[in-house]
């Protein structure tokens, strides 16, 4: 508030001046009219707990927090910085691909493990490593285009171009990631359809099987490759298959077709073999009612499949009549397991 001056007249006396004057001193102050309020005291600050800046502190900081999401995402970033701070030991990489795992960071977890088993190699490390499914989607678009060329030639049977496939760049940097010697694994889903990739080991694994129960396979081992389409229901193999073989330098060696109830081929089976094609009759359960010739019982084989006018024939060595099924295991179909 502004003071407020006060202008006498000119006409007053010296001594009513003086007499005001001496009033005004004489007179109690206002105690309550004068008086300014109180300072209000300020606030006390409180210190923000400051971040953890050193490897002790964000060690100690780690050791702090919980497994929930929230803390896992603090823990991260305190591990990645950590990391950084190239102040990572063997545990500390195992911990930091736990942490990546739970919160569904599934290329993360890989390339730590990546990162540990070059610096500490281990069978441990490695089967680590290769239990990891990295799950991709037709969202991506390389992806899609990849596996949109596996899936044409998984129909065609065309063993020549997935072989091709498997050795591009877009193969080794999707399905591998650039790892080198090590057996990584990817799901990927789009509408109805999940394939499976097992890349970059000692074998080439691929499956794919839509709602229907439609299933095809690529299995690559030591540079032989067998591939094959079946119905795949409930776990179970049932109804038309073809399955062929191929060897090293991808030439045709043989080819089976036929009808599968029980995990066991019944009724007419087909057999492509160096040019010619051979057929058989399985009875229901699963045994072969083809005529058995004495020379081939003795030497202990079973006849399963004649060419045409029975002038030649294709027998199992080393087997007996009451035994002998083309089943899942003959056939190399592979125990298919969904990855999750």
């Amino acid at each position: 508030m502004k003071n407020r001056k006060t202008i006498f007249p000119m006409y007053l006396s010296v001594i009513s001046l003086t007499t005001l004057l001496l009033t005004a001193c004489s007179e109690p102050r206002n105690e309550q009219a004068i008086s300014t309020p109180s300072p209000t005291a300020a606030p006390v600050a409180t210190a923000a707990p400051s971040e953890p800046f050193t490897e002790e502190e964000l060690r100690q900081a780690v050791l702090e927090l919980k497994d929930d999401e929230t803390d896992l995402a603090q823990k991260q970033e305190y591990y990645e910085r950590l990391l950084a701070m190239d102040a990572f030991e063997e545990e500390d990489y195992e911990e930091l691909a736990r942490i990546y795992g739970g919160m569904g960071n599934w290329q993360g977890q890989r390339r730590i493990l990546y990162k540990l088993l070059r610096l500490y190699p281990t069978v441990e490390h490695a089967e680590q490593l290769s239990a990891v499914t990295v799950y991709r989607d037709d969202t991506e678009e390389g992806m899609t285009l990849l596996a949109g060329q596996i899936t044409e030639a998984l129909e065609l049977q065309d063993a020549a171009a997935l072989k091709v496939l498997t050795t591009t760049g877009e193969w080794r940097h999707l399905l591998q990631e650039d790892m080198d010697a090590i057996e990584t694994r990817t799901c990927y889903h789009a509408g109805e359809q999940t394939m499976q990739v097992a890349a970059g080991g000692l074998t080439v694994d691929i499956t794919s099987l839509d709602k229907q129960g439609k299933f095809m396979f690529y299995r690559e081992e030591n540079g032989r490759i067998v591939l094959g389409s079946a119905t795949l229901r409930d776990g179970a193999y049932t109804g038309d298959i073809k399955v062929s073989y191929f060897d090293r330098e991808g030439n045709l060696t043989h080819s089976i077709q036929g009808t599968l109830e029980n995990g066991m081929i019944v009724g007419q089976v087909t057999v492509a073999y160096q040019g010619k094609e051979y057929t058989g009759t399985f009875l229901e359960d699963g045994t072969t009612s083809e005529e058995q010739l004495k020379e081939v019982t003795e030497q202990g084989g079973v006849i399963y499949a004649y060419g045409p006018g029975k002038k030649d024939y294709l027998y199992q060595e080393n087997a007996a009549l009451a035994d002998f099924r083309i089943d899942t295991a003959f056939l190399g179909l592979p125990e298919y397991e969904e990855w999750r």
